[in-house]
């Protein structure tokens, strides 16, 4: 582990408590507790504890920590961290000191005394250190990380942030979360849990507030969503990579207040194995291959700042954003925990595509390639031109025949230039979004359709210019 302050030691420890709740297959509970002191000579001190009733940690747990970088010294109180771990089968709990200070690296961890549950059956681990830290900041820090981690809404674990300090009143008492809407349930599928969260993190504008804003997203409908998920199999290790899409669109100015942290870029959140993770370049250039010209879409740069990956996009309509989250979950939980693990750039890929089809598919109009966009300005001429060409016939029968197959009762020209361009547009659209394989197989969509008619004539390109034609047949 590369942790060199308090802040990436809290991530750690923290990280390595969800992996013990979710390993214990039972409901638990992770609490991070900040307890500011003042000495009675000396800088303000806090007293940081993590703990959990998880499945009860092990000595080779705290290798990472044991190899902290020796400038964490600077940071903490007496250079000393305090372990107390216990499992389900245990009739005692096991202590242990982690004493920074010690130049000789493998002498760092004691065993301390032991001491007994007298009949109690539970399970849990607690960290436990001080530091000059700022509590401020440390707050802040760990409410981001913890924000973050919500998107997972891992079934079954509990979190809560507590800061024990009668002064700061704000902070006395922060639940960063006691109930998740997937918590309750084991059973419950993770990818409909990430695409849960991801939602709740859009509707809270990017992590900025620490509560939805109503008036942006009134309700979840407000956005629109994608998910896609592809699974992997080498040398008895399955890799599942998820990743969920959302477009959220204003057609009103949103408050200066209400903007997202990153502003109109979008934040690719990257989590490997339930935690929130670092950006690597396979990752990056999983981004950077994907053709977004499909999806009405260019892009200007990806950056990576600080293992974070940042999409800025020409163009985009005003009061329109895109948050992106990709989840690589490998089946072997009994592994250390780990944020900086590699991922497989064709899934990752693969995985975000799907998950633009799928958000394509479910909503109309969406995420259309600019070919498509431009054929849809050309339905109202067409439209107009054929609901002007059945109105002015004098054939009552073909009028009759023409407004039973558009579904109207009546031959009102308005009525059926409004529900041809209808139909037009929805051919369009679902043209615009179907794989290529499926295209070349199956019939075109029909204006009028009628199971006489014969195949269409549509053909489609793969192309970086995603060039598109339609038939008369299709329109």
């Amino acid at each position: 582990m590369d942790a060199s302050s308090v802040t990436n030691l809290c991530r750690h420890l923290i990280s390595s408590a969800i992996q013990r709740c979710r390993t214990s297959g039972e409901l638990c509970r992770l609490t991070v507790s900040l307890k500011p002191s003042v000495e009675v000579s000396g800088p303000p001190l806090v007293r940081v504890s993590i703990s959990d009733t998880g499945a009860g940690s092990c000595v080779e747990e705290f290798q990472d920590v044991k190899r902290l970088s020796d400038s964490i010294l600077n940071e903490l109180h007496n250079g000393v961290i305090s372990i107390a771990t216990t499992s389900i089968r245990d009739s005692e709990i096991f202590h242990y000191n982690i004493d920074l200070k010690q130049t000789d690296r493998s002498k760092r961890l004691a065993k301390l005394p032991l001491s007994f549950k007298s009949g109690a059956t539970f399970s849990g681990t607690e960290v436990s250190f001080s530091t000059f830290h700022n509590v401020y900041y440390l707050l802040e820090d760990i409410k981001y990380f913890f924000q973050k981690m919500l998107i997972m809404k891992i079934p079954m674990v509990g979190i809560e942030l507590i800061v024990d300090n009668g002064k700061l009143t704000e902070h006395q008492c922060v639940n960063a979360i006691l109930a998740n809407e997937c918590n309750d349930s084991p059973s419950e599928e993770n990818d409909a849990c990430f695409k849960s969260g991801l939602v709740d993190y859009a509707r809270k504008h990017g992590n900025k507030k620490d509560c939805i804003c109503y008036s942006c997203f009134p309700t979840r409908e407000h956005l629109k969503t994608g998910s896609g998920m592809v699974c992997k199999s080498k040398k008895n290790t399955e890799t599942t990579i998820e990743a969920v899409v959302i477009v959220s669109e204003s057609s009103e100015l949103i408050d200066p207040s209400c903007s997202r942290v990153c502003g109109s870029k979008t934040e690719v959140i990257y989590f490997s194995d339930f935690l929130p993770g670092m950006v690597s370049q396979p990752l990056l250039k999983a981004l950077q291959g994907i053709n977004w010209k499909k999806y009405g879409l260019s892009i200007k740069s990806i950056s990576e700042e600080d293992g974070c990956a940042y999409i800025e996009w020409d163009d985009l309509p005003q009061g329109s954003h895109i948050d992106i989250a990709i989840h690589c979950h490998h089946n072997k939980l009994n592994l250390p925990p780990s944020t900086e693990s590699t991922v497989d750039k064709n899934l990752a890929s693969k995985a975000v595509k799907l998950a633009l089809n799928d958000l394509k598919e479910k909503n109309n109009g969406v995420l259309l390639s600019a070919h498509a966009v431009k054929i849809r300005s050309y339905a109202p001429d067409l439209a107009n031109t054929i609901a002007g060409l059945i109105s002015t016939s004098k054939d009552s029968k073909f009028k009759k025949e023409c407004a039973s197959l558009l579904g109207l009762s009546s031959h009102d020209e308005k009525s059926i230039k409004d529900i041809i361009k209808q139909k037009i547009i929805s051919v369009i659209d679902s043209n615009d979004r179907e794989p290529q394989t499926k295209r070349k197989k199956e019939i075109g969509h029909l204006l009028f359709n009628d199971a006489s008619s014969e195949e269409s004539e549509f053909t489609y390109d793969d192309s970086d210019d995603d060039e598109v034609s339609f038939s008369c047949f299709d329109l």
